[in-house]
């Protein structure tokens, strides 16, 4: 248990330099917006994406949307964004 500490710290900081390396072209983001319409009687739950190059543009992109309407003939919708890292594929 003692030797089992130094070895995961050790990981961590091995782990943090490799992330700290990181290419920043190789991370990208997504909006995802979700709108809520009113169907039959009922609530449907509509989805769509929007790809961005790096999550401060889609931040950017999302808090424009915060200030506007949803699109007709949703009543309400919601965004978020999510950070994903794209591997290159060796040749």
């Amino acid at each position: 248990m003692e030797r089992t500490r130094p070895i995961i710290a050790l990981a961590l900081v091995l782990a943090a330099q490799t992330a700290a390396k990181a290419d920043p072209q190789s991370v990208n983001a997504t909006a995802h917006v979700i709108s809520l319409v009113l169907v039959d009687g009922g609530i449907e739950q509509r989805r769509e994406r929007k790809s961005f190059d790096t999550i401060e543009n889609c931040h950017a992109w999302k808090h424009e949307k915060d200030f506007l309407p949803p699109h007709p003939p949703a009543f309400i919708s919601f965004v978020y964004c999510t950070q994903t890292w794209a591997t290159l594929a060796s040749s």
